[in-house]
């Protein structure tokens, strides 16, 4: 069993299924019909990793399993444009689950909230993301995060909910 783990917290297998395709950027209704499952099964099981992985959005769910090895780590890849500075800090304020303003009163750049959601969406379409979730994907293929990643402003290395 993977290190943290405990079999309270591990995932199920149908999980770890579902949360694996949420990792690729598929919708609850693509991974109902993929599986063919009812959304609302599949809404579950997500709801039920989540409390598990003590998150409360997918994208921070998306990182939690990677940091506590719940699911496969992506290959590590070179991404064809380059994210700076301020686009890594805020893939790890989403990584953590902040909000547009959060990030804003957060970050280091003084960026404003627009700001933070533009960048966002610039990432996700830059490297073909379909969601946050799957951005987090990205961001862990192009090595902007990993298990030692942490949440910007906060002293703690704990993978928490900011707000």
């Amino acid at each position: 069993m993977p290190r943290n783990i405990t079999p309270i917290d591990s995932l199920s297998p149908s999980e770890i299924r579902v949360t694996g395709l949420v990792a690729l950027g598929l919708t609850g209704g693509e991974i109902a019909v993929k599986l063919r499952l009812a959304k609302g099964t599949v809404d579950s099981q997500l709801r039920h990793a989540q409390q598990k992985m003590v998150v409360t959005d997918r994208a921070c769910l998306i990182h939690r399993c990677y940091v506590r090895e719940q699911l496969p780590r992506p290959r590590r890849i070179e991404p064809s444009q380059q994210a700076d500075a301020a686009d890594a800090e805020l893939l790890r304020f989403l990584a953590f689950g902040a909000d547009y303003a959060e990030m804003a009163q957060r970050n280091s750049h003084e960026m404003s909230q627009h700001g933070a959601k533009t960048r966002i969406k610039r990432l996700r379409e830059m490297w073909g993301a379909r969601n946050d979730a799957h951005l987090i994907t990205c961001g862990w293929e192009f090595g902007l995060l990993d298990e030692s990643t942490t949440a910007p402003g906060l002293a703690d290395d704990q993978p928490v909910r900011i707000r």
